[in-house]
C-alpha cells in the first residue's frame, strides 16, 4: 500500500516538475525587465571590466624604470691590487610627468564608464522599443479576434441564405475567404510575436520563459515633451566631451615630456683593498634636442582640435535629430488625435450598422464587407499610429538619456 502512495507521489511530482517552467513563469513589467537586463547583459558585463582594468592602470602612471645595478672588479684602482666598485642608478621623470600621466589614465576610466553609460542607454531604448512592439501586437491579436468573431457570425448568415437560395455561392466563398485571410493574419502575427520576444530575451540574456506584463497605457506619458532640450546628458554627447578631455590631458603629458628626467645613484667600492667606500652621485637628463617631442606636442593639439570638431559636429547632429523627433512627435499626436475624436467612434458605428443591417437584409453582402473593411482598416491604422507614436517618444527619451 505504502509502495502505490509512493509511486502516486512521485509521479505527481514529477508531472509538477514538466509544467512548472509554464505554469510558474515569471511576470515582469517594463521596469523589472530593464533591471534584469541591466544586471545580466553581455555587453554591459564587458564594458564594466573595460572600466575596471582602465581604473587599474592609473597605478601604472608613476611607473618608474628598472633600477640599474652595475659591479666592476679588477686593477679599478692601482694596477697591483683588485679593488671593486657596485653601484646602484635609479632615473625617474619630472613630477609632473607622472601627476600629468595620472590625470590622463582617470580620463580613460570617466571615458570608459560614460561609454558604458552610453551602451546601458542603448539598451534601455531598445528594450523598451521592443516592449511596446509586444504590446502594439498584442492589440493587434484582440482586434483580429473580434473581426474574427464578426466575420463568423456573418458567415453562419451567408451560409444560411446560400441554403435558402437567397444568395448565391460567392457570397459563402467570400465570407470563407475573409476568415481565412483573418487566420493567415494571426498566423503572421504568432511569428512576428515570437520574433520579438526572442530578440527580447537576447537583450535580457535570459534562457527563462516568462510573460510581460502590459497592465499599463497604451500610449506612454509625453510631460517631457514640450520642455526636451539637448543637454549634456546625452549619453553620446558626453561620450564625446570625454573624449575632447582626454585628447587635452595627452597634450599634457607631451609637453611635460619635455622637462628633465632625474638621476641619483650610490657607490660602494674598495680603494686599495680598503673596503666600503660610499659615494653618492645624482644627475639630470637636460632635453636638448626636443624637435621631436615639440613635434608630438603639435600634434596633440590638432588631435585636440579633431576632438573638438567632432564635438561640435554631434552636437549640432542631435540637435537636428531632436528637432525631427519633436515634430514626428506632433504629427502622430495630431493623427491619433483624428482617431480619437473622430474616426475611432465613426468606425464602431459603422462596423455594429453594417452587421445589423447584413442580419436584417437592408444590406448585401458586398456593402456589408465595404463597410467593415474601412472600419477595421481604420482600427488597424489607429494601432500602427499608437505604435509609432510611441517608438518616437521612446527614441526622444533615448536622446535625452531619461530611462
Amino acid at each position: 500500500m505504502k509502495v502505490n502512495i509512493l509511486k502516486r507521489h512521485s509521479k505527481l511530482l514529477l508531472l509538477i516538475l514538466l509544467i512548472s517552467p509554464k505554469v510558474f513563469a515569471q511576470t515582469l513589467s517594463l521596469q523589472q525587465s530593464i533591471e534584469l537586463a541591466n544586471k545580466n547583459n553581455y555587453q554591459l558585463k564587458i564594458n564594466r571590466l573595460e572600466t575596471e582594468g582602465q581604473r587599474l592602470l592609473i597605478k601604472t602612471a608613476r611607473e618608474l624604470p628598472k633600477t640599474n645595478l652595475d659591479v666592476q672588479l679588477g686593477r679599478t684602482q692601482t694596477y697591483y691590487t683588485n679593488d671593486y666598485i657596485v653601484g646602484l642608478t635609479q632615473q625617474f621623470s619630472h613630477p609632473k610627468l607622472y601627476q600629468a600621466q595620472a590625470d590622463l589614465q582617470k580620463s580613460h576610466v570617466e571615458a570608459s564608464l560614460k561609454n558604458e553609460a552610453l551602451n546601458k542607454n542603448e539598451l534601455i531604448g531598445r528594450i523598451k522599443q521592443i516592449y511596446y512592439e509586444l504590446f502594439y501586437y498584442q492589440q493587434q491579436r484582440r482586434i483580429l479576434t473580434q473581426q474574427d468573431s464578426v466575420y463568423r457570425s456573418t458567415q453562419q448568415i451567408a451560409e444560411a441564405r446560400y441554403k435558402t437560395g437567397e444568395s448565391n455561392a460567392l457570397e459563402k466563398t467570400n465570407a470563407e475567404l475573409r476568415l481565412q485571410e483573418i487566420s493567415n493574419r494571426m498566423r503572421v502575427l504568432d511569428k512576428d510575436e515570437e520574433t520579438a520576444y526572442k530578440n527580447f530575451k537576447l537583450l535580457l540574456n535570459s534562457t527563462q520563459d516568462f510573460k510581460l506584463d502590459f497592465t499599463i497605457p497604451l500610449k506612454k506619458d509625453t510631460a517631457f515633451i514640450s520642455n526636451a532640450h539637448l543637454f549634456s546628458e546625452n549619453p553620446l554627447l558626453s561620450v564625446f566631451e570625454q573624449q575632447s578631455v582626454v585628447s587635452q590631458k595627452q597634450t599634457n603629458v607631451e609637453k611635460q615630456k619635455l622637462k628633465p628626467d632625474f638621476r641619483v645613484g650610490l657607490i660602494n667600492q674598495s680603494i686599495e683593498h680598503r673596503l666600503n667606500q660610499m659615494v653618492v652621485s645624482a644627475g639630470i637628463g637636460l632635453p636638448i634636442f626636443t624637435k621631436a617631442q615639440k613635434a608630438r606636442v603639435e600634434a596633440a593639439k590638432v588631435n585636440e582640435k579633431i576632438a573638438e570638431s567632432n564635438l561640435q559636429s554631434i552636437d549640432f547632429q542631435l540637435n537636428i535629430q531632436l528637432s525631427v523627433l519633436k515634430t514626428t512627435y506632433q504629427k502622430h499626436k495630431n493623427s491619433l488625435n483624428y482617431y480619437e475624436s473622430f474616426a475611432l467612434p465613426q468606425s464602431e458605428l459603422m462596423i455594429k450598422s453594417a452587421v445589423r443591417g447584413y442580419q436584417t437584409g437592408e444590406i448585401d453582402y458586398v456593402e456589408l464587407i465595404q463597410n467593415n473593411q474601412q472600419a477595421w482598416q481604420i482600427k488597424d491604422n489607429y494601432l500602427l499610429t499608437i505604435l509609432n507614436f510611441n517608438q518616437t517618444i521612446i527614441q526622444i527619451e533615448t536622446l535625452l538619456g531619461i530611462e
